[in-house]
């Protein structure tokens, strides 16, 4: 008797050690998943950007597409952040109404945003990072969007 239970003892410890191992691997996926997603939505947040400033200024310097070329994805985030301000929600929301393309443009960045945001607020220790997303470029200028065409009231 002592023999089955000694056996049945070290069965339940190779069942609880390969329970583990596919936990942990299960996990390694998901977070590998999870950071392929929020990559290609961060890219798809910049190529709306590139869009959406130039809706509101033309020209581009040709250094910012120098430093768009080199790696620096955010450079046109930044230049639409500081292209709209506060005083420029009307002109947004106009341009939103008037514009099919531009409203596209939006409607895609802040649906991005926001699927982005919820996988990142999904996560154990999202709130913290979701707070830091909302406080980057990309975040400023997903409010200033979204309180322009009144879809966060």
């Amino acid at each position: 008797m002592a023999a089955q239970v000694e056996a049945i003892a070290q069965q339940t410890a190779v069942v609880e050690t390969r329970l583990e191992e596919a936990r942990n691997d299960r996990e390694t996926a998901d977070r590998d998943t999870f950071a392929r997603r929020v990559s290609l939505l961060i890219e798809s947040l910049n190529s709306a950007s590139i869009d959406i400033a130039k809706a509101f200024a033309p020209e581009v310097a040709d250094s910012a597409w120098a430093a768009y070329l080199k790696g620096d994805r955010g450079v046109f985030t930044r230049r639409a952040v500081r292209i709209l301000d506060a005083n420029d929600a009307r002109s947004i929301a106009n341009l939103y109404d008037d514009d099919a393309g531009f409203r596209e443009m939006v409607n895609r960045y802040i649906h991005d945003f926001e699927s982005m945001l919820r996988a990142i607020l999904a996560q154990r220790d999202g709130s913290p990072l979701g707070v830091t997303l909302l406080s980057s470029d990309m975040g400023k200028l997903y409010v200033a969007l979204a309180q322009a065409i009144e879809r966060l009231r």
